[in-house]
Order: structure tokens, then C-alpha cells, then sequence
């Protein structure tokens, strides 16, 4: 019996069939800017590069959406994503030098520095700091990167995300907080 054979069957004994691919693919539109950016900052912005792992990406998610459970999805569109990054670095047998590379050290001690004092605009100008802030910044879930490029790259008040996310002012300082400390964690611990 073919996989669609034994979806019709599935469906015909009443078993929602659509239901776990729906889900997938909520979770992919939700999540598909922060995966095209994960792809676009460890790809040197190659569009084309971008648009094949995300289309790859896509078609793996529609593979698996019957396997996949909900509440997971999201992390396991991410691990997707990791790994066919990865996969397509092996291929090409090396990165093109236009990709930032993590520096474990540098952003260890960015991380360390952001728990104690805001960083100067010159520090924050330099090129390699950039590129570890980007690097930590894409690896985030989506949401929380959301929230963070809008807050402090987009310049949007606690008053608009809260009127934009239907919540409170209060309830936005609280999901900053967990996000910057999200960001300071994946600083610490920074993989390409």
C-alpha cells in the first residue's frame, strides 16, 4: 500500500489526515523569517542559496508532518534547518569567506559584558561583533527573535508590541527580558 493509499484509508475510517499537516505548515509560515534569516546570515545573504534550503526545508516538513507532533514542531523545523545547513557546507566542502564564522570567545565574553553594563555604539558598529550578534540572534526561536529585531532594530515601544501582540506592556518588558536572556545564552554557547 502506497503512503497515500494508506493516508486515504486513514481518512476514510474518520481519522483526520489534514490535521498534522496543517499544523506543520502553520508552524512553517510562523517561523519561515527567522528560518530564511538563520539561512540568509550563515550563507553570506545568498539569495539563491536561501531560497533552495528553505525549499528543502519545506519539503521535508511536508514529508514528515504526519510524524511530527505539535508542540515539537517548531524545534524540529529548526533541527531541520541545522542540518541542512550543515549538509550543504559538506557538499560545497567549505564556506564562502563572506560568512561569519561563531568566535566563542568573542561572543562569550559579549555575553558576559551584556549581564553587566549596556555596550558602547562603537562596539556594537564593529564588524565582529555584528556578526556574532547575528549569529546568536538567528539561532533564536522565532518569536523571540521577532520581538527583539522589532524592539531594538525597528524601534517599536513597549506600547506598540503590546498593542500589536494583544498583551500588556507588563507582559512585553517580561517576554524582552526572557528573550535577551535567551540571546545572552546562545551567546555563551554560539554554533554556526
Amino acid at each position: 500500500m502506497t503512503t497515500l493509499e494508506s493516508e486515504h484509508a486513514m481518512h476514510v475510517q474518520g481519522t483526520a489526515v489534514a490535521e498534522p499537516a496543517m499544523d506543520v505548515e502553520r508552524v512553517f509560515e510562523r517561523c519561515a523569517q527567522a528560518l530564511c534569516r538563520y539561512f540568509a546570515v550563515r550563507t553570506g545573504d545568498d539569495e539563491h542559496t536561501v531560497d533552495d534550503l528553505m525549499q528543502q526545508l519545506w519539503l521535508q516538513a511536508r514529508r514528515k508532518a504526519y510524524s511530527v507532533r505539535q508542540p515539537n514542531a517548531e524545534a524540529w523545523l529548526w533541527r531541520v534547518a541545522q542540518n541542512l545547513l550543515r549538509a550543504h557546507w559538506r557538499s560545497r566542502a567549505r564556506r564562502p569567506q563572506q560568512v561569519p564564522l561563531a568566535d566563542p570567545q568573542l561572543a562569550a565574553e559579549l555575553a558576559r559584558r551584556f549581564d553587566t553594563e549596556e555596550l558602547p555604539a562603537e562596539v556594537l558598529a564593529r564588524k565582529e561583533v555584528r556578526d556574532q550578534l547575528l549569529l546568536a540572534l538567528t539561532a533564536l526561536p522565532s518569536a523571540e527573535q521577532e520581538l527583539l529585531l522589532d524592539h531594538y532594530f525597528h524601534g517599536l515601544s513597549h506600547a506598540s508590541l503590546a498593542e500589536e501582540h494583544g498583551i500588556s506592556e507588563r507582559a512585553v518588558e517580561g517576554r524582552l527580558y526572557r528573550a535577551r536572556k535567551l540571546l545572552r545564552e546562545k551567546l555563551k554557547h554560539l554554533e554556526t
